[in-house]
């Protein structure tokens, strides 16, 4: 049973032809939602931001969020038509973050993996990886970090690539060059004393992040009191939904906020009318979510005058309120996406743990 039959069915006989009260319909919203779904078990791994690989990636992610016209959005690959809207979705991710029983620790921990597609200038699609392990404490942060390779993103890149005399050194986006590198590199860990780590569209400290406000409306305020008209990692011109959508975006995935602040983000993502609902989607990492999303124009390249349109999707786990991940889709390829085809997953971050803990590297 689909979640959209589970709520039918949740729905009392004499409510059946009558209006129903929004607070009704995300409780049983929320009822629906709630039930098992069916996720690949994996094991966990220690996973790392890459350092090397993200510094030539981070060069041109910036993102402007742009209206699109409907006739050139993606369609992403989806196990479920989108029936619910993007604003029931995120009430009921809401509804179900606040309720989200907290193990105390020490130290914020977060694992996830991050890849970004570039065409070359030989003619051939690139993937760039990385993964990160983060603790993140009141004074004190760990880190280990390893690069997973530049390799040919497909089997068909990778045939071009041998015709091509298996270059060991590839250029894209007419002025950077990069090394091809099969396997993952080793790991690096490393220790820091800087407070100001996480950024909300500017450098803040956990104090900061736990001293947001949970209600929506007070916490759209909160942040819009550092919006300049501009995004979030440049000067480029940036709509208020899209700089919320971004900077939200933290919030959601990675940052160490109570489940009282992620509700409210959720919810005030819920009132942006901008973001619209993808329905289900898989991860990177095989597991399913419902993805929301938001249309941005990435920057231009050297030599390159054609801005591309990537859509900005973030994919959330309804049953938990949490998010799994955030991904940018090609609308139109230019910039940073030169090259690539319209619905290509152009880049990829995806949480596989994000908790408080005690433990640390020693």
């Amino acid at each position: 049973m689909n979640p959209m039959e589970e709520l039918r069915a949740a729905r009392p006989d004499h409510l059946a032809d009558r209006p129903v009260d929004p607070r009704t319909r995300h409780a049983e919203l929320a009822h629906a939602f709630a039930q098992p779904r069916q996720v690949p078990r994996r094991s966990r791994k220690p996973l790392v931001w890459s350092l090397g690989l993200a510094a030539a990636a981070a060069a041109v992610t910036a993102v402007t969020v742009v209206g699109v016209p409907e006739s050139v959005q993606p369609r992403p690959s989806t196990v479920a038509t989108a029936e619910l809207s993007a604003r029931d979705i995120l009430l009921v991710a809401a509804s179900n973050a606040e309720r989200e029983a907290v193990e105390p620790g020490e130290f914020w921990n977060v694992s996830n993996q991050w890849r970004t597609l570039f065409r070359t200038e030989q003619g051939f699609v690139i993937s760039l990886g990385g993964e990160s392990e983060t603790w993140v404490g009141a004074q004190e942060q760990y880190f280990t970090t390893r690069d997973l390779g530049v390799t040919p993103a497909t089997d068909a890149d990778r045939a071009l690539w041998e015709k091509a005399g298996s270059p060991r050194e590839v250029s894209f986006n007419g002025h950077k060059r990069i090394t091809m590198q099969g396997g993952p590199s080793k790991p690096h860990a490393g220790k820091s004393a800087d407070k100001e780590i996480f950024w909300l569209g500017r450098n803040v400290t956990m104090a900061d992040l736990q001293a947001l406000p949970s209600d929506p409306e007070a916490l759209k305020a909160d942040l819009l009191r550092f919006y300049k008209g501009q995004a979030t990692e440049s000067n480029a011109p940036s709509t208020e939904d899209g700089w919320l959508f971004q900077v939200a975006e933290g919030l959601i995935t990675t940052m160490p906020v109570s489940p009282e602040v992620r509700a409210g983000a959720f919810r005030m993502l819920a009132s942006l009318p901008s973001v619209t609902s993808l329905g289900q989607v898989t991860d990177a990492a095989g597991r399913t979510g419902t993805a929301i999303a938001i249309e941005g124009e990435s920057q231009t390249t050297p030599g390159d005058a054609k801005k591309g349109v990537v859509q900005i999707q973030l994919i959330i786990d309804e049953k938990s309120g949490r998010a799994l991940g955030r991904q940018s889709v090609v609308v139109v390829a230019g910039g940073a996406q030169k090259g690539l085809a319209p619905g290509t997953v152009w880049n990829a971050m995806t949480v596989l743990e994000a908790r408080w803990t005690d433990e640390h590297p020693s």
